[in-house]
């Protein structure tokens, strides 16, 4: 990969995956001039994806239960997947942002797909909840187990069939590859999925004690090993909320965001590195756009 990159930046503007609606307007309220010009500073090229249109699929005030939003969640779930295609047909890196972690499914059913490296591709997860149940265990969950409580599940090949035959029939990722860092809000059957499948996880308690920037060493050394490729993804209430205040489930504790960026500084220049995702931002809950600030940071840290 050269020193200068194209990006792809693509807005997952969907709330369907999750009760709270807010953060489907993410993606229209990112400093978009301040971090285009960013990276252009760096010497990249920027390219915007058009408007998924997303959260225009259906009427929120005839939305009674998630049963009634999975059709749009399928559907969400596969343009973003068509998008993320596209960018990287175009040898372009895909940065998605969101919008609710659904996204999770399209971006890496579609960048394991496109690589064809399937189990063979290393993720990094960040995020105060585990995001792994199945629909067996949604009910234990916040907000009455929401789609965006699952996309982990989903991606290592359990869950509903048309959430994991996105893109591809295949099981889109081994869990070996896969690491959580931030994890401080979760229930007992997203834990034992993790314990089940051998997925490495890194809890507040055990970054306070290691420090995030050895934490993060080690879930890219996992992520890197033995795989072909791997990605990010980035739920903003894995940080301290007083970083990231504009989330839809705010956590107490968290991950510096100073002690993150710079973990994350110069990450694609990894050979390896092929997509990031920053999801969860609700607009309507920010702080003299902090959270909004934080996400140019992190993008600007990762292709400095």
């Amino acid at each position: 990969m050269n020193s200068k990159y194209e990006i792809e930046i693509i807005g997952y503007d969907c709330g369907w995956g999750c009760r709270d609606y807010g953060c489907e307007d993410g993606p229209e309220h990112i400093l978009k001039y301040e971090l285009e010009d960013g990276l252009k500073q760096l010497g990249h090229k920027v390219v915007w994806h058009p408007k998924l249109y997303i959260k225009d699929m259906g009427s929120r005030q005839h939305i009674e239960n998630k049963e009634q939003t999975l059709p749009l969640v399928i559907e969400a779930s596969k343009r973003l997947a068509s998008a993320v295609e596209s960018a990287i047909e175009k040898n372009r890196i895909p940065v998605v942002i969101g919008g609710d972690h659904t996204a999770a499914i399209g971006t890496w059913s579609a960048t394991t797909s496109a690589f064809g490296c399937f189990r063979e591709f290393g993720l990094i997860w960040i995020d105060a909840h585990m995001d792994a149940h199945t629909p067996d265990t949604a009910h234990q969950g916040k907000w009455g187990g929401w789609w965006h409580g699952m996309p982990v599940a989903c991606l290592a090949g359990e869950g509903l069939k048309e959430l994991t035959s996105i893109a591809s029939n295949n099981v889109k990722i081994n869990m070996e590859h896969f690491s959580l860092l931030g994890a401080r809000s979760y229930e007992q059957g997203e834990e034992e999925f993790m314990q089940n499948h051998q997925a490495n996880i890194y809890k507040m308690s055990k970054i306070k004690e290691m420090g995030f920037k050895n934490s993060f060493e080690q879930a890219l050394k996992t992520a890197t090993t033995g795989t072909k490729a791997f990605g990010v993804s980035i739920d903003l209430d894995g940080f301290s909320p007083n970083d990231a205040p504009a989330v839809g489930t705010a956590e107490k504790d968290g991950i510096s965001a100073n002690d993150a960026l710079f973990a994350f500084t110069g990450l694609a220049k990894s050979p390896l590195f092929k997509a990031i995702e920053i999801v969860e931002y609700n607009p309507h809950q920010d702080i003299d756009n902090k959270t909004a600030k934080l996400i140019n940071k992190i993008i600007l840290a990762i292709f400095n």
